[in-house]
């Protein structure tokens, strides 16, 4: 059985999913609760969850019933609601640093890029994907020359297709799907880099930073 690609933050995902769960899987456990708690701040804001407004001097025989029938009245305005389910790690695990340089190195190679096009009379639209992998690549390549292959690696997703060798753009094969050396898994993961990045820089400007 194999590991979906989506969690491939949380380690190699090539391996299989007996090894992979017992060596990253087990430390995660999903955000959204299954059962009824206090509302608190992670759940005030989250559309994963229902809030009600319960006076305190109902009996809990009562509170049952009338949570019930307004579960019922919502669950028949909404319909079948899909979790949007987020993941974390569980306490005493660490998170994937490596994982969160690799997301803000990718917003880096992008703004450099921009100022580039922007200085040169383009604008931030004529920077491509393709650019942004292309330049991460160089910039893990560049690193482990001058540090001897000390701190993080490229990660691996940024390897697909021609290994992560090509650092030229117009050489990046994108689209022809029957070529071996297709770097679409690489260019999808730089998409996700940048998703991730421009999240956790959100998150962090509100005040929350990575654990």
């Amino acid at each position: 059985m194999k590991v979906s690609k989506d969690y491939v933050e949380w380690g190699d995902t090539s391996v299989g999913f007996d090894k992979w769960w017992v060596a990253h899987g087990a430390n995660l456990v999903p955000i959204v609760a299954n059962g009824v708690a206090l509302a608190s701040d992670e759940t005030m804001h989250d559309d994963n969850y229902y809030l009600f407004a319960i006076p305190k001097h109902l009996s809990p025989r009562q509170t049952r019933v009338e949570a019930d029938n307004l579960m019922k009245k919502l669950k028949a305005e909404h319909g079948k609601l899909k979790l949007n389910t987020r993941w974390r790690l569980t306490e005493g695990a660490k998170a994937k640093y490596e994982f969160i340089r690799a997301y803000l190195h990718a917003i880096d190679c992008k703004d450099k890029l921009i100022k580039q096009a922007v200085a040169a009379g383009k604008s931030a639209d004529d920077v491509k994907v393709v650019d942004v992998l292309a330049a991460l690549r160089l910039y893990y390549i560049k690193k482990d020359e001058r540090y001897k292959f000390k701190g993080d690696p490229m990660p691996h997703r940024l390897t697909h297709g021609d290994g992560g060798h090509e650092t030229d753009p117009k050489k990046i094969i994108v689209s022809d799907h029957s070529d071996p050396k297709v770097a679409t898994d690489s260019i999808n993961a730089v998409r996700d880099y940048l998703k991730k990045g421009e999240a956790l820089m959100q998150t962090v400007a509100a005040g929350s930073f990575p654990t």
